[in-house]
């Protein structure tokens, strides 16, 4: 190993050591927001008050967990961790069924998320299955979106059922 590497490993060693880094930074959750601009979180038990947002576009809410930095000023929050396991996007497929010997009739599926959302996320659907040529038409909905799952309805001018592919997100 060559002098500068154990130079570097053993200044990365001293600062792990150190604790430096956890006296500097640390996760909190959002308890209050405050109408000046500011926070006050928690962690272990312990309250931030009055933190300080810094390049903050999109403001965290309470219960959020966020990233704040000791500075010469205080403490400074620099926004929110996706430190959760829900889901940003989802994929899957869905079968209509047939209108039951009646063509033209509205049909639905229920279609329910592998994991709830966060927020109530955009879903766009497409039909897969053959549609043969001719006069055959199609149309078809997404209804009643919910964090964990929607309505897909279609109709079509044959009584057969219909496979779809499907996007959800929350982005």
């Amino acid at each position: 190993m060559a002098a500068v590497d154990r130079l570097i490993d053993a200044s990365v060693l001293a600062v792990k050591n150190s604790g430096l880094l956890e006296r500097v930074a640390r996760m909190a959750i959002v308890s209050v927001v405050n109408s000046n601009g500011t926070l006050d979180v928690t962690r272990n038990g312990d309250t931030f008050a009055s933190v300080r947002m810094v390049g903050v576009f999109d403001v965290p809410a309470v219960g959020e967990s966020v990233l704040i930095l000791r500075g010469m000023a205080g403490w400074y929050c620099l926004g929110r961790l996706r430190a959760n396991s829900l889901p940003r996007i989802q994929r899957g497929s869905a079968v209509t069924p047939g209108s039951g010997g009646t063509a033209g009739t509205w049909t639905a599926v229920n279609v329910t998320f592998d994991k709830p959302f966060a927020s109530t996320p955009t879903v766009v659907a497409t039909p897969v299955s053959a549609v043969s040529a001719g006069t055959t038409e199609i149309n078809w909905s997404t209804n009643s979106i919910t964090t964990t799952g929607f309505e897909l309805r279609s109709r079509r001018t044959t009584d057969s059922i219909t496979t779809f592919g499907w996007i959800a997100t929350d982005i």
